[in-house]
């Protein structure tokens, strides 16, 4: 729920004011449906959800308001919720949900470039330390006679992605100290395409 929440208030936060349909629209094209595992019908409950929670405001379009056409943007507490979020999914390492980061990643630009280097080392310290535990898990997990032997595999397999994210984070972080991207408080390298904008807004009803 975490990572659709991020990714809700993320996606609000770059085109609001915008619609429900607009939005699911946007996060489909992000095949969020794959990686962060939400059911494109959700994304209107979400939505709704975080507005009842006061993370949203509603917008309607006059006294001839229609359903779907409910315009979203930002509260001052879904500001606040959203970089709590990011902050989170950012700094924490979860092997469990590697979704978590990959939706941070979405909305690293909204943090500045020393704060995103500074959480990529404590990630990469927290993997590290993560693989010099792993032995003594499996050896755990051998010497106990009531768990199977096979269950040893569940911790080689999450041992293998870790390895694999912290390779990837190495070279995150490299390219990151490099210059490569575009962070807050610097001249953006992306922006919505206004003409794309104009065009949600001028959509009819589907």
């Amino acid at each position: 729920m975490s990572t659709t929440r991020l990714l809700l208030l993320g996606i609000v936060r770059i085109f609001q004011p915008a619609y429900g349909y607009q939005l699911r629209r946007e996060l489909l094209t992000w095949n969020v449906q794959d990686w962060a595992n939400i059911n494109p019908g959700s994304i209107y409950t979400g939505l709704r959800t975080l507005a009842k929670h006061g993370y949203l405001a509603e917008l309607e379009e006059g006294p001839g308001h229609r359903p779907g056409r409910t315009s979203y943007k930002l509260t001052v507490d879904g500001e606040t919720e959203f970089f709590s979020l990011l902050r989170h999914h950012l700094w924490a390492v979860d092997g469990f949900h590697p979704d978590r980061m990959q939706a941070a990643l979405s909305f690293l630009w909204t943090l500045q470039r020393d704060e995103v280097l500074t959480a990529l080392e404590a990630r990469i310290a927290q993997i590290e330390a993560r693989l010099k535990a792993a032995p003594f898990n499996e050896r755990q997990i051998q010497t106990d006679p009531g768990t199977p032997n096979q269950v040893v595999e569940m911790l080689r397999i999450a041992a293998a992605r870790d390895r694999g994210e912290l390779d990837w984070t190495r070279e995150f972080r490299d390219r990151v100290a490099a210059g490569d991207y575009s962070f807050a408080g610097e001249p953006p390298d992306w922006n919505p395409d206004p003409a794309l904008i104009a065009e949600w807004r001028d959509r009819p009803t589907p």
